[in-house]
């Protein structure tokens, strides 16, 4: 089941692979990662498992269309309590918007929903960062 394990640190590293069962297979069976939510259609873009791989430490797996000789490490998305100064203070510090913040409740297949604000940004570097703020069920922009 989805919930939040700890104040502070990564909340999920994204992987998109071109064998989504397989690679959550994977996970789940070589490092006992259990299933924390599941959702999309299968053979979508959308579809995605949350694996959790110990404590909170989520892996989001994403199946892709698109061939890719070694899978892709997508995002590194990390845990805040105050969106909006962060994401702020990461622009502050060279960072480059690719979305800003927005509300998001998503339907799992469980039938939990996951409530919460993120925004997505380009590091200095290069990478992908994206901000995740839990939130309550009626929450909007």
């Amino acid at each position: 089941m989805y919930q939040r394990l700890k104040q502070k640190g990564i909340h999920h590293v994204c992987l998109r692979v071109p064998n989504l069962q397989e690679t959550a297979a994977f996970y789940r069976n070589t490092f006992h990662a259990s299933l924390a939510a599941e959702w999309g259609e299968e053979g979508k873009e959308d579809h995605a498992f949350i694996l959790d791989l110990g404590e909170g430490d989520y892996l989001e797996i994403f199946g892709s269309g698109t061939p890719y000789e070694l899978g892709k490490w997508q995002h590194v998305a990390i845990w805040t309590d105050h969106m909006e100064a962060d994401y702020e203070r990461a622009l502050a510090n060279g960072a480059k918007i690719i979305s800003k913040p927005a509300i998001s409740h998503i339907p799992t297949r469980s039938g939990q929903i996951v409530h919460m604000k993120y925004g997505f940004l380009e590091a200095p570097g290069g990478e992908v960062v994206e901000l995740i703020e839990d939130v309550d069920s009626d929450a909007h922009m």
